[in-house]
């Protein structure tokens, strides 16, 4: 009786494993375009430690998510709007390479500053607020703000 138990239940853990390392092994090798692809209606795609993982809130919600619960280190991120928030928030996590549809200007100076790699398809000189009649609340609240950590402080609400 327990033979014929655990050999099906063996049979699934080794078919588990086998699979969870096909899969690891096939985001270990993507592309940022292959990740771009994948993005569709999720806000931010992440491939790390062998695993691709979505996020599907707005704004800067789904960085801090992320950084949260799994981090950023070594990640490539697909975000489908960067402005320097968001490049803060990233760099913080300690990103390796990121795409966006849209980015900042300031962005690109952040990535650039702490040599992230990094590709778009359109540069704003920043990011709008919903009613598009301004500058983002999330971008005012970094303005005047270089440091990574300073600007997941002020996200976080910690001292």
């Amino acid at each position: 009786m327990i033979k014929k138990f655990l050999s099906p239940v063996l049979v699934c853990l080794f078919f588990c494993l086998v699979c969870s390392n096909v899969f690891a092994q096939k985001c270990a090798d993507i592309t940022i375009e292959e990740l771009t692809s994948k993005l569709e209606n999720h806000s931010l795609a992440v491939c790390q430690k062998g695993k691709i993982s979505f996020q599907d809130e707005h704004g800067i919600q789904p960085l801090l998510i992320q950084i949260k619960k799994k981090g950023l280190k070594k990640a490539m991120v697909v975000d489908k709007v960067i402005g320097k928030a968001a490049a803060l928030l990233m760099v913080y996590g300690k990103v390796k390479q990121v795409h966006t549809n849209i980015i900042a200007k300031d962005a690109i100076e952040v990535f650039e500053k702490h040599k992230v790699k990094y590709s778009y398809n359109e540069v704003v000189d920043y990011i709008q607020n919903a009613k598009q009649d301004g500058l983002c609340p999330m971008e005012q609240k970094v303005l005047n703000i270089d440091s990574p950590k300073k600007a997941y402080k002020i996200f976080t609400k910690q001292k």
